[in-house]
Order: C-alpha cells, then structure tokens, then sequence
C-alpha cells in the first residue's frame, strides 16, 4: 500500500499546486469549497484619448477598429473631434466577466482506503478540467463584451454627426481637451500611474502644421497615424508635443503599415520605451560598435532581471541618404544586430520582433550633424503577458 499511497500524495500535490496557482493568480475568487466564482484577472487600469476626423468615413472606421483592437476591462476611452476637441463619446469598458465556479471536491478523511483515494483523485482531475474550460469560456464572454462596447462606443460617435462642422480642424486645440480631460481622471484618482495615450487618427490635412498644444500632456503617449509619408515634418511635431509634456510621440506613416493598434496597446500596457541613444551606427553600417555595450547590458538586464516575461519590440531607423539594398532593408538589419545580440546573451527569439522603419521617423535635423542621430535603435518594452 505504501508505493501507491506515495504515487496518490504525489498527484495530489500537483493538482493542489495547479488549484493554488489558480486562486493564487486571481482566477479563482470566493470560497473554493463552495464554488464561488472565477473570473479572470483585470487588466491594468488604462486611458485612451482618441482625436479623429468625424468628417471622414475612413477615419471614423479606423478609430473603431483602434478600439476593437485595443479594448481591456475597465478601461477608459473618449473620443474628441479634431475640430478642437468637441467630445463625440466616452465611455468605460466592462469589468471582468464572473461564473459560478465549479465546487471543489473534499479531501476523504483520514486513514482513506484505496477506492476513496481513487475516487477524490478522479474527482480533482475533473474539477481541474472543469476550472480550465470555465476559463476558456471566461475569455471567450470577456471578447465578446468588449466587442460589443467597443462597437456601442463608435455608434454613439456616429449619432453626434448630425450637423455640418463650420470650422476646420485645429489640432493643438483638441490636445489642449485631451489634456484637460486626462488631469480631470487623475483629480478624481484614476490614471495617475497607469498607461495614458493620446491617439490621433487621420491628420493628413493638417499635418504641415505643426500643433502647438498647451502644455500639461501629463507624461502620457501620443501616436499620430496617418502622417503623410512625403514632405518631412515628423520631428517638428514630435519636437512640439514633447515639449508639451508627452513622454513618447510615436508618429506613423503609410509606409509603416498597420502599426497604430499594436503601438497604442504597448502604451496602453506600460510599455517601456528605450532609446538605445548610445546605439549609433556608420553611413551605411550595421555592425555594433564597442560603445552601444553599456547600454546593451542595461536593456539585457531589463530583460531578463526587471522583465523576464515581457516581449520587446526593437525598431531599426536611418538617415535619408540613399544607400545600397534600400534604406528599409539597411534600418532591419540594424534592428537585427540588437536582436541577435540579446538572444546570443540569454534572451528568447520568440520574445522580440524586429521591424525597420527606414528614414520614416527622424530626430533630428537633416543635416550633416544631425543625421548620424537618425543611424539608430529605439526598443519597446512590453511588460504584459498573455
């Protein structure tokens, strides 16, 4: 009787371990003994301020689909016209969903024979089985909620479109809204340490004017999409928002692709911005330098001690000048180099993706001084998991 009784302790351990971290990881809430009730764990409390064009049928549709893609319980949207900020919805998304949860079967009592032991181990398989099917299910209710609020949320935009705009769009006034509207969530003490983003939809006819926001952006993210590829400007606009308070500006272009969705959920998570500024490369070089080691090993560190679940995002960038192969193809394989370095020292692939941006995004001037800045690396820290 001893080995099977070793072989029942030892299953009964794990399954118990799987039931801890199951409670544990908040999944499970309520008195275990008596079902309760499972939910999934929240996420974390976030804000999103989208400007967009009500006048523009293709602009309304990607400002849903931003939504759609990014929604997450208990998050806060308002969405503000770009004519200086009218408020066409706001609205904050739906809580975790909650089921009855399975009832946990009772340990037989002591000195069991063997067919209790049998039996309270079969009944512990199930109620495992049955705990992760009414996660799966969980998850399944939590998409559709969101879905739903998500497409609710940009019908109410569509019933304020009743009347004709008089006025033009004015940018800066409907950050200085935006603004107002992020210190009034944190006055009443929301969004003072969660992810802040401000998120400009289809700006191509006011993108030659540079936006002169009020200052008080709060430290929040701002991602522009829809900038015109051609023309430059990119820096004067991301020059004036920084001064207005922003902590990153991320500006798209159409030659980026669709990357709004995947950059405004990055911040709405905390991510981690890192500008490898140390990371500068050659005219027309790739290779890493003895000088990007230092902040190498600070990212690495990042990465394996901070973070050691966190994905990362490494987007490689040039100057204009024209190279051999395409500047694109020049601005991946300096993303690479940072990509390869960090998998070589300990860091999964499967946790970084490599883009190249080209000379889509400078920082700097075009100028002989200024376009070594533009040779660079920047990586972003994504500390959520799935």
């Amino acid at each position: 009787m001893q080995a099977p009784a070793r072989a029942f302790s030892r299953r009964a351990a794990a399954l118990g371990a799987l039931l801890v971290c199951l409670s544990g990881c908040g999944f499970l809430h309520g008195s275990s003994a008596h079902g309760g009730t499972l939910t999934l764990p929240a996420a974390r409390p976030a804000v999103l301020v989208v400007i967009t064009n009500p006048d523009s049928p293709a602009a309304l549709r990607e400002t849903g689909a931003l939504i759609a893609a990014t929604a997450r319980t208990g998050e806060k949207v308002i969405i503000l016209g770009d004519d200086a900020g009218a408020t066409l919805a706001a609205s904050t998304a739906p809580p975790p969903p909650a089921v009855q949860a399975p009832v946990q079967p009772a340990p037989p009592g002591p000195d069991p024979t063997s067919f209790q032991r049998a039996r309270y181990a079969k009944a512990l398989v199930e109620y495992r089985a049955a705990v992760l099917r009414d996660r799966a299910t969980l998850g399944e209710l939590q998409q559709a909620e969101l879905t739903a609020w998500a497409t609710s949320l940009l019908a109410g935009v569509r019933t304020q479109l009743t009347a004709q705009r008089d006025q033009g769009p004015d940018i800066a006034a409907s950050l200085g809204a935006a603004a107002a509207d992020l210190w009034s969530l944190r006055q009443t003490g929301y969004g003072g340490d969660t992810g802040a983003v401000i998120a400009i939809v289809g700006v191509d006819e006011t993108a030659q004017s540079v936006p002169v926001p009020p200052a008080g952006l709060l430290g929040s993210t701002v991602v522009v999409d829809d900038f015109p590829a051609s023309g430059g400007g990119e820096a004067a606009w991301r020059a004036s928002l920084m001064q207005a308070g922003a902590s990153k500006v991320v500006v798209l272009t159409g030659a980026d692709g669709d990357l709004l969705a995947p950059a405004v959920g990055q911040a709405l998570d905390g991510a981690i911005a890192a500008p490898l500024t140390s990371v500068l490369f050659g005219l027309g070089q790739y290779r890493l330098t003895a000088a990007a080691l230092p902040q190498l090993r600070r990212l690495l560190r990042l990465l394996t001690i901070q973070y050691p679940d966190a994905t990362a995002t490494i987007i490689g960038y040039t100057d204009d000048l024209p190279t051999p192969g395409g500047n694109q193809r020049l601005s991946q394989l300096r993303a690479r180099a940072v990509a390869d370095w960090l998998t070589d020292h300990g860091v999964a692939s499967y946790r970084l993706q490599v883009y190249g941006d080209g000379a889509t995004d400078p920082v700097a001037p075009n100028t002989a001084t200024g376009q070594p800045l533009d040779r660079r690396v920047e990586v972003i820290v994504d500390p959520a998991v799935s």
